[in-house]
């Protein structure tokens, strides 16, 4: 055996056990804990920044550095007197087309993001501090060689403690419809006493769609010119309007609205932050053989099969010798996800789907439930499934997609099987004996 091998495939391994452990650590970071200290350099050479990139929800924020080369020589720490937070990287320069977020007021727990040297050969980023109260840790991520710094909002408010990430804002549309007209904090404690069932009859459901890749990623390529990420983006958008439709007063949040990049621990993070109950990925499907067709929806797990293999793969950007070394630690991942609650999800979603198109478009294939290793799943704390919603390698079923009917249908389907998968159809207790346990499911969040 060539021992040049033998360690690369250690590293490859170690890589991958690295990135499910960042993506997992914000559900399992114990709070008030302190951020872990930085390992130390394991690669040498002169760093370039190639961006800057910063998201944010109600109570939290993520900036992420993204580097040309792997490096773990890097120290940050915490200041005070104004609250700020630093990342000082020696030998890194700042790429000349990685511009620096400017951000609004009120934006972000992070007011402002400054790149300067303290020293000469030494980049330091400095985050200024819309709060005192903010607690933080920071980590790596590889293939892209990332440095990311995740902040959480722990201050609380004078009349009680503060609002979750999911808590309506008075200047969203739920405000000014007054949906929530006690304080956040009384409104949150008790959606969160309720079960899933009663949260969506109280119109407090909320659900996150994932419009599958995006921006520079455009997903799986078709015929008649089509692209996973312009479908998957059509497909969510409309099953947003039908879920709004079925399920009053539920909140009903997107990735992304609009052809923009999304990095794939970002999605679920949203999804936690938002306090989510659902979490669905939309995407559609190709293979190489073009008389391969139908729907099929997918859970967390080990591969259910070599196909189911390959699809996880595809959609989760890495190849497939890098998910056979994932699979060999799902199953302690799979021991922290509700996987018996996204089973009952996806099959109805996709009883759900396989109906309605059915009923307009006959000959549809059900490929049925299944599981797989899906990057994207991974760290979700709510039921959640990914959904391939056709393959447009299919002349016939390429062709049906293209049409704004047979999208309607799939956004319908997907719909129905949500309503029924939180108790609000009748459709659910008629076609499954374990109809009345799955209403008892008790609700995501803390």
């Amino acid at each position: 055996m060539d021992r040049g091998g033998l360690i690369g495939r250690h590293e490859r391994r170690w890589a991958l056990l690295c990135l499910v452990g960042v993506i997992l650590a914000p559900a399992l970071w114990p709070a008030g804990a302190a951020a872990p200290p930085a390992a130390p350099g394991v690669r040498g050479g002169e760093a370039t920044i190639l961006a800057v990139r910063h998201f944010a929800t109600a109570g939290y924020a993520r900036v992420v550095l993204v580097l040309d080369r792997e490096t773990f020589d890097f120290q940050s720490g915490s200041l005070t007197s104004p609250p700020r937070l630093f990342i000082d990287i020696p030998g890194a320069r700042l790429g000349a087309k990685a511009p620096v977020p400017r951000l609004q007021e009120g934006e972000s727990l992070v007011r402002e993001i400054r790149v300067g040297r303290p020293e000469k050969g030494s980049l330091r980023l400095v985050l200024d501090l819309a709060d005192s109260g903010v607690r933080h840790r920071v980590f790596t991520l590889p293939e892209p060689h990332r440095i990311v710094i995740d902040m959480r909002k722990t201050t609380e408010a004078k009349a009680g403690p503060s609002a979750s990430a999911g808590a309506a804002d008075p200047k969203s549309e739920e405000g000014r419809q007054g949906r929530l007209e006690r304080p956040p904090d009384t409104a949150e404690k008790r959606r969160r006493a309720m079960s899933l069932s009663e949260r969506f009859r109280a119109g407090l459901g909320r659900i996150v769609l994932d419009p599958g890749h995006g921006g520079k990623d455009p997903g799986a390529r078709g015929l008649y010119g089509l692209q996973e990420k312009d479908v998957a983006l059509d497909i969510s958008l409309r099953a947003a309007g039908a879920l709004r439709k079925r399920l009053p007063g539920t909140r009903v949040v997107l990735t992304r609205s609009d052809d923009r990049y999304v990095p794939l621990e970002d999605r679920t993070s949203l999804a936690n932050d938002q306090d989510a109950d659902i979490f669905v990925s939309i995407h559609v499907n190709s293979a190489p053989h073009r008389h391969t067709s139908g729907i099929e929806t997918y859970l967390l797990s080990e591969a259910s099969s070599g196909r189911a293999l390959e699809i996880a793969a595809r959609e989760s950007e890495v190849t497939v010798a890098q998910m056979s070394d994932l699979q060999k630690i799902l199953y302690d991942l799979m021991l922290r996800s509700k996987v018996n609650e996204s089973q009952d999800l996806a099959q109805d979603v996709q009883k759900g789907m396989i109906s309605h198109v059915r009923h307009r478009f006959p000959g549809l294939n059900d490929l049925g439930v299944k599981r797989g290793p899906f990057y994207v799943l991974v760290g979700a704390k709510m039921p959640s499934i990914l959904i391939e919603a056709a393959f447009i390698s299919n002349p016939t079923e390429a062709r049906r997609i293209r049409t704004a009917n047979y999208r309607q249908a799939l956004a319908e389907g997907i719909a129905e099987g949500i309503a029924a998968f939180v108790g609000l159809t009748t459709r659910r207790a008629a076609s499954s004996p374990g109809a009345q346990a799955a209403k008892r499911i008790p609700a995501a969040g803390p």
